[in-house]
């Protein structure tokens, strides 16, 4: 039997929170901050990723029970902001590597996120992974669907052949925003949401950065030779299972 045929290069457009960053016991403690200013309880982290769900405003409401008020919406989109702007972003152990050899191979590689735009590129930039990245976009507007930012971040790097595409994110909003752009998804488990409700999103679902990148690169079309990611030494990158 002839060798497979090898990969051509893919673009992965990476997921922020939640992905490149191990920051969900920042996001919880962030909600819980906001939850105390609205008079609400505490949640966990279990209860967090089993109600994680966007926009972020209906999230709320799963918290609570009910629809929170616009005045406490307003309160938690303030208390949340400042949380945000005081912490300082913390890698996935591994991401940095990983971005590199990905690079090394002659893929290209973008950041896309429905973080605010400045607060995204003032964490980028704290991290020092923006040398990665063709382009680095966030939200402007706070109603913004994933599948409209991916959509204008695809335009705006030229629109890349979708079939080499590959959206690596955490959540089933992830695959569904892919899904509506025509380009592939990979979600791992070490972000927001479980990994029973990742399964449901119609996306592979792997357990790390390194495993979701060689599925992207394992799964696009064929060409000339180049090595595995896992072949260039990088070992797999670690996360806290939750």
């Amino acid at each position: 039997m002839p060798p497979a045929s090898p990969v051509l290069p893919v673009h992965i457009v990476w997921d922020w929170n939640g992905t490149l960053l191990d920051d969900l016991d920042h996001m919880v403690n962030a909600v819980n901050r906001c939850r105390e200013a609205i008079g609400e309880p505490r949640v966990d982290a279990n209860t967090y990723r089993q109600k994680h769900c966007l926009p972020i405003r209906h999230f709320h409401d799963r918290l609570c029970g009910r629809p929170v008020t616009d005045s406490e919406w307003a309160t938690v989109q303030r208390t949340f902001a400042e949380q945000m702007a005081a912490r300082l972003p913390p890698v996935r152990t591994g991401a940095a590597a990983l971005l590199l050899r990905i690079a090394e191979q002659g893929h290209t590689q973008s950041l896309l996120s429905l973080t605010s735009d400045a607060q995204l590129r003032r964490e980028v930039a704290q991290t020092h992974l923006d040398i990665f990245f063709r382009r680095i976009d966030g939200r402007h507007e706070p109603s913004t669907p994933k599948s409209e930012a991916l959509r204008s971040h695809l335009a705006a790097l030229g629109e890349p052949d979708r079939r080499r595409v590959v959206l690596i994110g955490d959540t089933t909003d992830d695959a569904k925003a892919a899904r509506a752009c025509g380009v592939r998804a990979v979600l791992h488990t070490g972000g927001f949401e479980t990994p029973e409700n990742l399964r449901t999103a119609g996306a592979p679902v792997v357990d790390s950065l390194t495993a979701a990148a060689q599925l992207a690169v394992d799964r696009s079309p064929r060409t000339s030779q180049r090595p595995s990611i896992l072949d260039v030494g990088l070992g797999r990158d670690t996360h806290r299972h939750r």
